[in-house]
């Protein structure tokens, strides 16, 4: 009856009123990893992170061969710029469902943000390097610029992810 009434408040984009009526299912039948699956998917329609990924952790535990609490957790992880735990998490989802087409691609959505991330970091760098070396005269300047694209380039073609 309240999950019920949470997939129609859900579906309605009433994520409050299904955060209620998931509750309200979860006091009822605290082991059932449906309803903390459903909860956390309206914490995270919300950007509650931090809720969608404690309710998401307590849907797998409950059931750990459920996979859309991998799903529902490693999203919310990575909403939470928590790339290694979202990683990890991805992992032990396809360790369950190899091919599954969802976590294959918050895999490559990872990848790609973790990447990023790495990028951003070396251009950093570069501008610190930059302000460094602001008062030498051009050609160290110049050098300095080349050797960060070559370093920059260099974890491109060796980056294991």
């Amino acid at each position: 009856e309240h999950k019920e009434a949470g997939n129609k408040a859900f579906a309605a984009k009433d994520f409050d009123e299904a955060i209620k009526c998931y509750t309200k299912a979860i006091q009822a039948d605290p082991q059932n990893h449906v309803y903390f699956s459903n909860r956390s998917a309206s914490h995270a329609s919300k950007g509650q992170w931090q809720d969608a990924i404690s309710d998401a952790k307590q849907c797998i535990k409950l059931d750990p061969a459920f996979i859309k609490g991998y799903y529902r957790l490693s999203t919310a992880q990575i909403e939470s710029n928590d790339l290694d735990g979202a990683n990890t998490t991805v992992k032990q989802g396809l360790n369950i469902e190899p091919g599954n087409k969802q976590l294959e691609k918050l895999a490559r959505s990872v990848k790609t943000k973790k990447s990023s991330e790495r990028m951003r970091v070396n251009q950093k760098a570069t501008a610190a390097a930059a302000a460094v070396v602001g008062g030498a005269d051009s050609s160290i300047s110049k050098e300095m610029m080349d050797l960060q694209m070559q370093l920059r380039s260099t974890h491109k073609d060796h980056s294991i992810v």
